[in-house]
């Protein structure tokens, strides 16, 4: 058995689902991208001649690319320092505090789980002119009624405000897993020493939480750099170059005649930028440490220490912190206060949008609503009955095909280590660029095989945003699972890919369960893709036809019927009834969501 070819290949054999699906689904349009970009591009899609450098000297001559890059700079920088500032401050208040902290945890995290047109529609209410609390609020100061969404002196705040509400969360959890992972006994150490509260910060808590840190800090720019769906939302479909970002003015040109070869450079633009970021990651995430092909041992912790540890000091040296003492009592009395307002700036807008999604009024006109009732979501669930069946079934197989492709495959490179770290290092620069890279070539691939507007097309391209995900969570898994388990399946008979199949799978179910929950939330929540691959909602027929999901039924919410007001009512109801299911299921794994994200960012 041992000796056979299937045994000697097992490893391979285990990782060439991972491999085939990666080289075609993401290799080729990053390539057929990149070509585009030099050449003109066909009505379809297709190569028409190079042009050489052509594209990029119209891009660069375009007026609304440069407003869009400097939109995109600011943009980033405002997300990335706020997320990064909110993340530290609310995962040291949680960490300090004993009570209530399933509550602020779930409250905290409740945005991140939100589909981003969702955040969009939400946040569309919220800042509503007129009716929206925050018009209301302005008001009540004596600023009387601001154009959040419509001036275009407050659209890009208003969108970095929006997409910190969602990505503020994420980076806390990170921030909380590095927090949470330093040792009591240093904190002891620090009291017994007699160190203030800032010495503490500053020689224990900061260089413990450094990794954290840092890996935080680049998913911050990796978030925020491809942010689409809520600024979509936010201009209600349209191109407005006031707050317009990279990604959106590439999507926008690459659908216009004549412009795409344009557009096509814009988005190899946008590739490079996201390399940059994605190099950085691979480097700060210590592959070699996390495959325990290093000599410095497998603890991805301790090559990140050291490459950072003089940078650390310097800037400590430089910007010296002045030593102060909080009394315990002041600390965590000051932890709650902080964690309280925070829950209510998370919790606060779908409260909102629920109270709104009740008024039965027709469109609102006044702040609180004047009749209650449940016909709004009567009416979303009769309007969106088929966008919601398309991401009910897609979501879970989805989910399914990520699971098959990528547990043998994270396996055989955390085992077998195949491919060195190579594969695993592909796998985090696909999770590091931008949908809107493969977007043109898939685009013009599922047309030329006649699946526009089915499901074969969803479920066949969105594992290229699971699979990153799943691949890097797994393989932290089995790490945790001692290698005595494998051998002592292999001694009693069993080949390396039965071994897998019948004693490994079974230890990681709840690996497999947070494998499962975030590729159905990726799949839940994706937009781009749905809006451009789907033509038309699932008619109920078969073979299925109409790939249009529910985010698109969403976003039609403030797309169609432009110059008539906005229901806001209906919007509510229908970005909430889209929401339910992904809040159901967090709910049930809070927990193995947690302990994913710190087996998938942080832990080695």
């Amino acid at each position: 058995m041992r000796g056979s070819w299937t045994e000697r290949h097992a490893a391979f054999l285990l990782v060439l689902p991972l491999v085939a699906y990666l080289l075609f689904f993401t290799g080729y349009p990053i390539f057929d991208s990149a070509l585009l970009s030099f050449s003109k591009v066909t009505l379809s899609y297709g190569f028409g001649g190079l042009v050489g450098l052509r594209n990029y000297e119209l891009l660069v001559a375009d007026p609304f690319f440069w407003q869009t890059f400097v939109n995109t700079l600011l943009f980033v920088a405002a997300v990335v320092l706020a997320d990064m500032a909110l993340g530290l401050v609310l995962a040291l208040a949680l960490d300090r505090v004993s009570r209530a902290k399933s509550f602020f945890t779930t409250a905290l995290m409740s945005p991140m789980i939100l589909p981003a047109v969702v955040v969009g529609a939400i946040w569309e209410v919220i800042m509503a002119p007129y009716v929206g609390p925050l018009d209301f609020l302005t008001k009540a100061l004596g600023f009387g009624n601001v154009g959040w969404l419509a001036d275009p002196k407050l659209e890009l705040f208003s969108l970095a405000v929006i997409t910190i509400w969602q990505t503020a969360p994420f980076t806390f959890l990170l921030m909380l897993a590095g927090v949470q992972s330093i040792p009591p006994q240093l904190k002891e150490a620090a009291k017994v020493d007699g160190l203030s509260t800032s010495e503490a910060f500053q020689e224990v808590t900061l260089p413990m939480i450094l990794p954290a840190f840092a890996v935080s800090f680049i998913l911050a720019l990796i978030n925020s750099f491809r942010v689409f769906d809520v600024l979509f939302m936010v201009d209600q479909g349209g191109f407005n170059p006031a707050n317009a970002l990279l990604m959106y003015f590439s999507y926008d040109f690459a659908f216009i005649p004549g412009f795409q070869g344009v557009a096509m450079a814009g988005i190899m633009v946008i590739a490079v930028i996201a390399t940059v970021f994605a190099m950085f990651f691979v480097s700060a995430i210590g592959l070699r440490d996390r495959l325990g092909l290093s000599s410095e041992g497998k603890n991805m912790w301790q090559g990140l220490k050291k490459r950072s540890k003089k940078v650390l000091k310097g800037l400590l040296s430089w910007a010296k912190i002045p030593s102060f003492n909080v009394p315990p009592s002041v600390s965590l009395w000051s932890s709650y206060v902080v964690l309280l307002a925070a829950a209510f700036m998370s919790l606060f807008p779908l409260a909102w949008a629920f109270v709104t999604s009740l008024n039965t009024s027709g469109v609102i006109t006044s702040l609180l609503p004047s009749s209650i009732g449940l016909e709004n979501y009567v009416a979303a669930i009769r309007q969106g009955a088929g966008y919601l069946a398309s991401s009910l079934v897609v979501a879970p197989v989805v989910a399914v095909i990520t699971m098959l492709v990528a547990a043998p495959a994270a396996y055989a490179i955390a085992r077998y280590k195949v491919g060195g770290t190579k594969i695993l290092a592909w796998n985090l620069y696909v999770y590091a660029i931008p949908s809107i890279v493969f977007l043109v070539p898939l685009y013009s691939l599922v047309s030329r095989v006649g699946l526009m507007n089915t499901w074969w097309a969803l479920m066949l391209v969105y594992p290229i945003f699971t699979l990153p995900l799943a691949v890097w969570i797994l393989v932290g898994f089995y790490n945790d699972v001692p290698r005595e388990v494998d051998e002592a399946a292999l001694i009693d008979g069993k080949s390396r890919i039965g071994a897998f199949f019948d004693v490994i799978l079974p230890i990681i179910r709840p690996a497999l369960a947070v494998v499962a929950f975030f590729s159905i939330l990726a799949s839940y929540s994706e937009f781009m893709f749905a809006l451009t691959l789907g033509q038309t909602p699932y008619l109920f027929n078969f073979p299925p036809t109409g790939a249009e999901t529910a985010t698109v039924f969403v976003a039609i919410g403030v797309t169609f019927g432009a110059g008539h007001p906005i229901n806001y009512a209906m919007l509510s109801a229908a970005g909430l009834l889209v929401s339910i299911p992904v809040i159901v299921a967090s709910a049930v794994l809070q927990r193995y969501i947690i302990k994913g994200l710190w087996f998938g960012a942080v832990k080695g």
